[in-house]
């Protein structure tokens, strides 16, 4: 019986001294870290945000210290800025800082009287950004009044006729073949999303609702008629209706 006790008591202290050692571990890595200088910085991730406008925005220099810096405060500083939707900030005990951002997906080009801004799904609208090309459907019928006015605070659509629209969009973005054939979409009340493709201009009618079930018809029809026949004898393409595709040709 005081063999038993004394096993219990040896198998219990092993574990107390186990976490103590790991725990001492972990104080003493983020001690270092923090006493880390930072000597390179590098920016992940990004596409339509500016490398140096979130160097800037971090208010992290080459030469500081991990210890003078409040992590949180420069992740919700760098998430401030257009088109970021989260950021990831880690020092490395080597002194390398990696600053990760997350933007937010653009799934259309709106264009309204010769202006034109990208839409990200969530329905936030931005300035177009110069050099850097998003290879997206044009999206009409929707108005940027107002909406461009200050980029820092970007303006989100909000109606019904958007909520189609994006609606649409984000699924199809999931099917990235006939996405890319997209070339155009607008809203009208009858019809609900229509879209041209890029190809002979083929108009698509999907209707206000059930986008996932009709974006499958038309990836059926593409593989089973399409592919033996060919698109040029086709000129119209309706989804809406249940077990039939609704195709009028040239």
């Amino acid at each position: 019986m005081t063999r038993s006790i004394e096993k219990q008591s040896f198998g219990i202290e092993y574990l107390f001294a186990a976490a103590a050692l790991i725990i001492a571990a972990v104080v003493i890595g983020w001690q270092l870290n923090r006493s880390v200088m930072v000597s390179e910085i590098t920016v992940h991730g990004h596409l339509l945000a500016d490398a140096d406008g979130v160097l800037y925005k971090s208010g992290i220099d080459e030469g500081m210290h991990g210890d003078s810096i409040v992590f949180l405060d420069v992740i919700e500083r760098i998430e401030t800025l257009p088109w970021i939707r989260t950021a990831h900030v880690n020092l490395s005990q080597t002194g390398r800082m990696r600053i990760r951002v997350e933007e937010e997906r653009p799934i259309a080009l709106l264009v309204d009287n010769g202006r034109s801004a990208l839409v990200a799904e969530s329905g936030i609208v931005l300035p177009v950004v110069l050099g850097r090309q998003v290879d997206v459907p044009i999206l009409h019928g929707f108005s940027l009044d107002g909406m461009l006015a200050d980029a820092t605070r970007p303006d989100t659509l909000a109606s019904e006729s958007f909520e189609m629209a994006r609606s649409f969009l984000a699924r199809a973005a999931s099917y990235p073949g006939l996405y890319a054939m997209i070339s155009e979409v607008m809203v009208t009340g009858q019809d609900g999303v229509v879209a041209l493709t890029d190809e002979n201009t083929v108009r698509l009618t999907f209707g206000h609702e059930d986008f996932d079930r009709r974006l499958r018809k038309w990836q059926a029809f593409q593989s089973q008629v399409i592919s033996q026949k060919g698109i040029d004898h086709v000129r119209t393409l309706d989804f809406r209706y249940s077990g039939q595709i609704v195709a009028r040709e040239r």
